[in-house]
């Protein structure tokens, strides 16, 4: 759902502190949406709670929040209710002009993704780039400063949406894009001056990085100046907020699709043991080429409707190891945790097998819950489906031909693109 956008922009003077604030003060639009300040820091403090989702608890609550506080903090003028998020998304792509509908849309997917497949390979030279910038994101080079400042949780979209579902495929979709095409580099000056503090904000600063950002999202390669890392950059307070409201249009883009039906419709069914061996022949493809892949996976016992479950869940694969009997893990990047508590804890969906029945099974050790008897409480942490998200390849082909686009330029090539 769009709002009208401010007919005049207001640049407030710093001679009001905020804390003399009685009401909202309009801030510059972003993305299309009245965007308000309001004095006090936002309650940051993780909830255990979940309440408006399908299961009783989000079952990985993130612990340190690197986010700073500012005694002030933003809201939307009006209140975004994710409901309206995915029916935009559906008339978009209802709209056969649209370059998000099904046929234009398909059509663009369609093209990266034979991309991806017919001209990529372990072999090629960008591969080399893929792999140093995926190095961050394992867990042995883990390093929280490369990571965001934000999470998808309830409690970081207070005064934003009502998130009957949370939006970690927008999350980790952004995530993704920020790890291969931002280059933050500290050396270059901000374009213009930053004014922190008080009520007085810089609109031509942000417009500089808000269509940076716009780029990075659309898997086009950009350098930031003035940061050092992506944990710097997101926890300005202008960008992370600007970040949320860009995850909810990605989560959308990709949650309101044909791909996520057939995810949702087949999430509670257990991978056989060929399957298993499939995703993880692909995984190991896909990271040995330096991408991070991301995944799809839903608690086998969850609440079903339709024949499937509401409960799927948006990662990254960041790493595999495998054993002879053919037990092993996924690492995972779950976006519902900060980086400092990753660093502190990595995460991973565990291949187990039954000792009963001899079979293979997928479990996410985060997501166990003490249940009324013993065994609902040993499948707490059981996986339906675990697949590769349908736009996968067609994320990465596109992000490919641009990163060699982006390198093709002798400077940057020096400066940016050395493994």
């Amino acid at each position: 759902m769009r709002f009208p956008i401010l007919s005049t922009l207001t640049l407030l003077s710093l001679s009001h502190p905020i804390a003399e604030a009685s009401l909202r003060i309009p801030l510059y639009p972003m993305g299309g949406f009245e965007v308000d300040v309001q004095e006090g820091d936002a309650p940051r403090i993780p909830q255990i709670s979940h309440k408006t989702h399908e299961l009783d608890d989000e079952r990985s609550s993130p612990l340190d929040d690197p986010s700073p506080q500012t005694g002030w903090h933003f809201v939307l003028h009006e209140f975004l209710k994710q409901s309206e998020i995915g029916r935009t998304s559906a008339l978009q792509k209802l709209n056969p002009l649209s370059q998000k509908g099904f046929i234009l849309g398909n059509l663009t997917k369609q093209k990266d993704q034979n991309y991806y497949r017919e001209q990529f390979s372990a072999r090629d030279p960008i591969t080399r780039l893929l792999l140093s910038r995926q190095a961050f994101y394992v867990y042995s080079g883990l390093d929280p400063a490369k990571g965001p400042s934000l999470v998808n949780s309830d409690y970081e979209f207070d005064g934003i949406s009502d998130r009957a579902f949370g939006f970690c495929w927008g999350f980790s979709t952004l995530n993704r894009y920020f790890a291969y095409a931002a280059f933050f580099d500290p050396s270059l000056p901000a374009p213009r001056e930053y004014i922190e503090g008080g009520l007085k904000k810089n609109e031509q600063w942000f417009r500089t990085y808000e269509s940076i950002i716009d780029d990075v999202l659309a898997g086009v390669p950009r350098v930031i100046p003035g940061f050092r890392n992506f944990s710097e950059f997101s926890a300005v307070p202008e960008i992370e907020f600007y970040l949320k409201l860009k995850a909810t249009r990605a989560w959308a883009l990709r949650a309101i699709s044909t791909g996520s039906l057939k995810t949702f419709f087949t999430s509670t069914e257990e991978l056989e043991s060929k399957e298993i061996d499939s995703l993880v022949k692909s995984l190991k493809l896909r990271l040995s080429r330096g991408e991070l892949p991301k995944i799809l996976f839903t608690a086998a016992d969850s609440r079903k409707q339709f024949g499937g479950s509401l409960d799927v869940h948006s990662v990254i694969a960041n790493g595999i190891e495998m054993n002879p009997d053919g037990t092993g893990k996924i690492d995972i990047w779950d976006i519902n945790f900060y980086f400092p508590d990753l660093a502190k804890a990595p995460k991973s969906i565990e291949i187990r097998r039954n000792p009963r029945t001899g079979l293979r099974e997928l479990h996410y050790g985060p997501w166990w819950e003490q249940k009324s008897t013993p065994s609902a409480t040993e499948r707490s942490s059981l996986l339906g489906k675990v697949r590769i998200s349908p736009e996968d390849a067609a994320e990465m082909g596109n992000l490919i031909r641009n990163l060699k686009t982006f390198c093709a330029d002798q400077d940057r090539a020096y400066r940016y693109c050395k493994p």
